[in-house]
């Protein structure tokens, strides 16, 4: 017989008892008090008991008094079996203690099991969407208060419509935008509120103070920024009947930079655009 095969077959009849060992003694502990019901938290604590001999140690392990180790111990011989005997100042297991003590061993070992994998997965990646406007101002801060063990992966959409909906489909963890989306178990944190500033290059932006008609790059989005922004140029009166929308930040600020026309955007994004010496904001701000 190939080596590969009896070795496969070995492994099959491994587990197969294994899963009959548990199984069995599963059936001779549910049959003790079928009602009765035993928690992880008393495998341990019989484990524990057993394992130091000690009541007391048991207790420390698990956090609880003594008292409350001896109460629930006598419950469980009230009401399952009794687990142990007492002579000497030994502890011993009784028969069905033995039991309920080798099951309590597999039983554990499948919990803990559980819980690496849980963890395991807790130590995968956050995954953040944004627009790179936004990533460009909040991306180091973000990193800078990530727990150690998680990784942070980013994906750049458009728009805060893609990103919302990203959120909603469960394709990213976080999402940085703007606007007022709304959702039932979304939960919503404001970063900041900044006001509305007029920036583009120098040449461009002194010709709209001087009041000349100017080419204006808005940022088009359904959402409150949009009304936000509406009402920003309704409040000023601002002339911008000749203009651009466009669903995209990172695209209007390359285009800012470019010289193309005039924008409206928040102060963090202006900011980062007053960064370049040849763009200036407008005194109309």
């Amino acid at each position: 017989m190939d080596f590969f095969y009896f070795f496969m077959i070995l492994v099959i009849i491994f587990f197969i008892f294994k899963s009959l060992f548990i199984t069995f003694i599963y059936d001779k502990i549910k049959n003790m008090k079928s009602s009765y019901k035993l928690s992880i938290f008393d495998f341990k604590l019989i484990k524990d008991i057993y394992e130091t001999q000690s009541f007391s140690e048991a207790a420390k392990l698990n956090n609880i008094s003594q008292p409350a180790v001896s109460k629930r111990v006598k419950e469980i011989n009230n009401n399952l079996c009794e687990v142990f005997l007492r002579k000497n100042k030994k502890i011993s297991l009784t028969p069905k203690g033995k039991d309920i003590y080798q099951f309590a061993n597999q039983t554990l070992l499948a919990f803990n099991s559980l819980l690496d994998n849980l963890d395991s997965t807790f130590e995968q990646s956050i995954i953040l969407g944004s627009d790179t406007s936004y990533l460009k101002t909040y991306l180091s801060a973000i990193q800078k208060y990530l727990p150690e063990n998680r990784k942070l992966n980013v994906q750049t959409y458009s728009n805060s419509h893609q990103i919302f909906q990203a959120l909603l489909d469960d394709q990213i963890d976080l999402g940085i935008m703007s606007g007022s989306y709304t959702q039932k178990g979304v939960l919503k944190l404001p970063l900041r509120s900044d006001k509305l500033m007029i920036v583009g290059q120098r040449e461009l932006i002194e010709k709209f103070d001087k009041g000349e008609e100017s080419l204006f790059l808005l940022y088009h989005m359904t959402s409150s920024y949009h009304n936000f922004l509406k009402e920003f140029i309704k409040i000023n009166q601002l002339p911008t009947q000749h203009h651009i929308s466009i669903d995209n930040l990172s695209l209007i600020e390359h285009e800012v930079l470019k010289g193309t026309g005039i924008t409206i955007v928040s102060q963090d994004i202006a900011e980062r655009l007053l960064e370049n010496q040849n763009i200036i904001s407008s005194s109309k701000n």
